[in-house]
Order: structure tokens, then sequence, then C-alpha cells
């Protein structure tokens, strides 16, 4: 069911999955970001006890470190905008399709630059102090990657509900 009130075209979301959508995209949102700094702390930390500092000699090595979570902090933040897409209990279906776009081409940007992270250090000397160790950091790389999964998942589910999950939300048996 769509309605027209001006020119913004709305959907009508069950009353449960639109609370569902403020909070949850709170909560995930504040979690990825919560996460990332975690990661990124722990991650710097590690090489420090490692390599003796935190952060790799060269500067593609350093960008390599450096963007992944960045993008992962990117969509934390296009998730917690996904509350600006409803209008009370509707759905605003432009604000819908451009958040869609928005999460689609930040994690296919964030997938290149974690692949991009995963195969400068195997290219490239990074650390000088070690120029036989040219193996990428596998828990960063993964941990980055479910996070960008996450994020991008959820954030579609709140934007793209299917009729299923309407289905499920609804006390009515208008779905």
């Amino acid at each position: 069911m769509q309605g027209t009130f001006g020119q913004v075209e709305f959907v009508p979301l069950p009353p449960r999955f639109a609370e569902r959508v403020r909070w949850g995209s709170v909560v995930v949102g504040c979690s990825m970001i919560a996460g990332v700094v975690l990661l990124f702390g722990l991650t710097t930390f590690l090489q420090g006890v490692v390599h003796g500092h935190a952060f790799p000699d060269a500067l593609l090595g350093k960008a390599a470190t450096v963007l992944p979570p960045l993008a992962v902090l990117a969509l934390a933040v296009l998730v917690l905008t996904c509350r600006r897409c409803l209008r009370g209990d509707y759905l605003v279906i432009a604000s819908a399709q451009s958040a869609r776009n928005a999460f689609v081409f930040t994690y296919v940007l964030t997938l290149i630059l974690i692949a991009g992270a995963c195969a400068v250090p195997i290219v490239f000397r990074v650390w000088h102090d070690a120029p036989d160790a040219r193996a990428p950091d596998l828990l960063t790389t993964v941990v980055t990657l479910a996070f960008a999964t996450t994020g991008f998942l959820a954030g579609m589910f709140y934007v793209r509900p299917s009729m299923q999950t309407l289905r499920k939300f609804s006390d009515h048996p208008i779905w």
C-alpha cells in the first residue's frame, strides 16, 4: 500500500517494525563504532608489540591500515541515519532509495579497501624492521569484513524490508 502526501511517497510500516528501525539503527550503529574503535586500538597495540611502533613505515601501509576502518565507520554512520527515512510509522520512499544506494556504494568501497589492505603487505614492503614479513593482518581483515557485512545487512533490512518481515511485525492483515 502506497500513499502520496504532497510530493513525497510513503509506505506504511507496522508500528513494531518502525520502532525496531528507530532503536535498532542506533544500537547497531553505535555497536559498530565502538567495535571498530576497539579493533583499531587492539590492532595498533599488537603491531606496537610486534614491530615496536603501531603503524607501518611506508605511507601506503599506513593508508591500508587506516582506510578500511574508516569505511566501516562510514557504514556505521549510514546505519545511524536510517532513522531519517521514517516519518512517524511511514517509510519515505525517496530517502530509503537514496540510503540503499549509499549502502551499496559504501559497502563495495569497503570491500575494495579491505582487499587492498590485505594485498598491500603482500605486494609492498611496509615494515622496514622485518623485510621478510609480508603477511597481511588477518584478524583485522576478517573482523572489518564482518563489521562491514553486518552494517550493510542491517541497513538494508531497515530501509528495504521484505514483505515477510512486514508480515512478521504486523498486527493487522494489511500485509
